[in-house]
């Protein structure tokens, strides 16, 4: 099954788990039948990568105006 990371998803592959052993199913686990979505997973690095940035932007325009010298 592949979904983003959310916990409903978790929860969703354990009932399918559960639906599974009922009809005597036991090949389905869903630790290991449970993929990230790559373009969710790479989407979530690049916000984080980006707030970085733009964290340092803010701070250099911050020092920019603190050191700015009209004279």
């Amino acid at each position: 099954i592949t979904a983003d990371n959310t916990s409903n998803n978790d929860t969703t592959c354990d009932v399918v788990e559960r639906h599974l052993h009922q009809r005597h199913i036991y090949s389905f686990n869903p630790s290991q039948h449970h993929l990230p979505c790559l373009a969710h997973v790479l989407n979530l690095g690049i916000i984080k990568i980006m707030s970085f940035i733009t964290k340092m932007g803010s701070l250099e325009t911050a020092t920019a105006i603190w050191e700015f010298n009209p004279t």
